[in-house]
């Protein structure tokens, strides 16, 4: 059986190494389960049946299972498209993938299901600051709807601030910014929620070191400490989950005085390398390695 996970852009130095030390163990270093660049794969276009997998200049057979690590792109898309097309299986769907890589493409399809999540409106360098008070509300989160590991995400305070920070939008990119509504009971911390299968695998909070940093990213300077949830918390996620379609990924809880809600989905989740190296996490993978082939 040949396992890749295929590292792309924001895939993160920290994270490539803790996948590497956490893959090895699932086969003792069979080198059958590889992780590989993006960069260092590529592979043919011809007449039909006359495909060829190059990874590092050498030609391989495709994988019998993958799994994408990092950003949606469309290198990313033609990629999966390819080695689904000679028959290998991947761990998350591509459609998924693309669709949770957009912040605003999430909220909107949580919303259709009723899942709990902080109140967001798009905003573009034409809003009325005024609306985006009335809704969201003061201090607000303003973040960029393809933004990953708290890149670009500002906490704005007055009107005067949403204005100024409205004047560094360019009309007409294409890009889209989500106004979020500020939690503050969550300030500087979340819950990190790893499903692997549509189950619950792993808990962790996530604190801000920084007492002054609303951010709770651990490469922003946060750590982990050992978390749990209650019944309901788990079943939230593991809905959440299936709504999205994918088969491992990240959820981060905020808690509010009403209890938890959605912050963010993640494809490409930071997960916790001391879990990575304990027999739980083997089984969970070798297990949603197998459902992938059974599926």
């Amino acid at each position: 059986m040949r396992f890749w996970v295929i590292v792309g852009e924001g895939g993160g130095l920290n994270e490539v190494r803790n996948l590497k030390s956490g893959f090895d163990r699932l086969s003792e270093g069979e080198s059958r389960n590889k992780i590989i660049p993006m960069d260092d794969l590529c592979f043919t276009m011809g007449e039909k049946g006359d495909v060829r997998i190059l990874v590092e200049g050498e030609e391989v057979p495709p994988p019998d299972v993958f799994m994408l690590w990092g950003h949606y792109n469309e290198v990313f898309d033609g990629i999966s498209r390819r080695l689904t097309s000679l028959g290998a299986r991947s761990i998350n769907d591509i459609d998924a993938k693309r669709v949770v890589c957009s912040k605003l493409e999430t909220a909107l399809l949580l919303e259709k299901e009723g899942i709990p999540q902080a109140k967001s409106m798009t905003v573009t360098v034409r809003t009325p600051v005024e609306k985006i008070v009335e809704y969201i509300g003061l201090p607000a989160v303003f973040k960029p709807s393809d933004g990953a590991q708290g890149a670009g995400v500002v906490l704005l305070h007055t009107e005067e601030e949403i204005r100024d920070y409205l004047k560094t939008l360019k009309e007409g990119d294409g890009k889209a910014v989500l106004a979020q509504e500020y939690i503050a009971t969550a300030k500087g911390k979340d819950t990190r929620v790893i499903v692997v299968d549509y189950k619950v695998a792993h808990t962790i909070q996530r604190i801000a070191d920084d007492p002054d940093e609303f951010r709770s990213n651990v490469h922003l300077g946060g750590h982990r400490v050992p978390s749990t949830l209650d019944e309901d918390s788990v079943k939230l996620c593991e809905k959440v989950a299936e709504i999205c379609g994918l088969r491992m990924c990240g959820i981060d809880l905020l808690e509010t005085e009403n209890g938890y809600v959605v912050g963010e989905v993640n494809c490409t989740p930071g997960v916790d390398p001391e879990f990575m190296k304990t027999d739980q996490f083997k089984a969970n993978i070798l297990g949603l390695i197998a459902e992938t082939l059974r599926n």
